[in-house]
């Protein structure tokens, strides 16, 4: 029997200066994203992910692009070898990638949504210096965080929960003094596990109400496709298998909640976990629920020589991509059977239109 495959692609944190530079020396495959990303963006990749500063690979305004194309030009590689998941997710930003992994998004629709989205959000914070995000690993329950969120917060000072990662691991965003009442309170009370680690993690509430308006005039200008890989979402934890349900999970995804404790479960019927991108946090969060599953993560050369045996028999020779990498990057793609999400986790699929085919 066949093992079923998960894949899941990190957000914003775990970047670092040289992620993908041993897959970029040998792979032409990966060469052409970083080409057609500097072509679409007029920002060399190269230089920013290979030779830049610390500083400059954790801004907001170039960290997701570059995390972004790490991911997808990893991911094609792995596809070419032979990875054929059978779901996928994405943390934060890293939907972007579970989208272009499911073949809903194309390379370049991704990388320019991203482009405009990561723009905006910079120079939002720009002029909202006063917005942070905390870190908080243990010890809360959903209830309990937000009457003391409720209790710390006024109408000038808000505060909301943007993200709860684990069962009792969450990101609460909003202004820093009602972020540093919360803070006090849990030093107060011997909560130790907790790190103010700033906005670029994503204020995921409606304090991104602004971004989304603006953010509204371009989305027309891309399209999502038939999805070939059923994804998991951010913000409502269930999975989607036509593409308006995958669009707007992921506009919706900007100014709510991101429930990964959700997408968590939804890998339930999955014996296999595979990460692809910078970064373990996604694993080890997968393992506080599921310690038995087989883990991977994938972020260098080695790591794919250790999955190999999770590969597919695959007929495809390399191309050169000349327009949209995820147009025609293979000779010829395997669709999935989506009707197979069900069978694996039994969950009920709210979010999809039973009349799109």
């Amino acid at each position: 029997m066949s093992k079923r495959l998960g894949v899941v692609f990190p957000g914003y944190g775990e970047q670092f200066i040289g992620m993908g530079k041993d897959l970029y020396d040998e792979f032409r495959i990966v060469q052409e994203f970083f080409e057609q990303a500097a072509g679409a963006t007029d920002k060399n990749f190269v230089k920013l992910s290979f030779a830049s500063s610390d500083e400059e690979i954790s801004s907001t305004r170039y960290a997701y692009l570059a995390i972004y194309l790490f991911e997808c030009s990893l991911y094609e590689l792995l596809y070419q070898k032979g990875l054929r998941p059978d779901f996928i997710a994405g943390y934060g930003i890293g939907e972007y990638t579970a989208c272009f992994a499911a073949r809903s998004l194309s390379f370049i629709d991704g990388l320019y949504f991203l482009n405009k989205y990561s723009q905006f959000y910079h120079d939002f914070l720009q002029h909202h210096k006063d917005y942070t995000v905390l870190k908080i690993t243990r010890d809360f329950t959903t209830e309990k965080l937000q009457e003391i969120i409720d209790a710390s917060v006024t109408k000038t000072l808000p505060a909301y929960i943007a993200a709860q990662n684990t069962q009792n691991g969450f990101f609460v965003a909003g202004a820093k003094r009602a972020i540093a009442k919360i803070e006090k309170f849990c030093k107060e009370n011997v909560i130790r596990k907790v790190k103010e680690v700033g906005p670029q993690y994503g204020l995921h509430s409606e304090l991104m109400n602004p971004i989304v308006d603006q953010l509204k005039l371009y989305y027309h200008k891309i399209q999502f496709k038939k999805l070939q890989v059923p994804v998991i979402t951010n913000v409502d934890g269930v999975y989607v298998t036509t593409p308006d349900s995958l669009q707007s999970a992921v506009m919706r995804r900007i100014n709510n909640r991101i429930n990964w404790h959700e997408v968590i479960t939804g890998f339930e019927g999955c014996d296999v976990i595979v990460s692809v991108g910078p970064g373990k946090q996604l694993i080890e969060w997968f393992k506080e629920v599921y310690p038995d599953k087989e883990y991977h993560i994938v972020s260098s050369m080695k790591d794919i020589d250790a999955i190999s045996d999770l590969f597919e028999e695959v007929e495809q020779a390399e191309e050169t991509v000349k327009k949209e990498i995820s147009e025609d990057l293979q000779v010829k793609k395997k669709e999935k059977d989506l009707l197979d999400a069900d069978l694996v986790n039994e969950r009920p699929s709210d979010y999809d239109d039973d009349n799109d085919k």
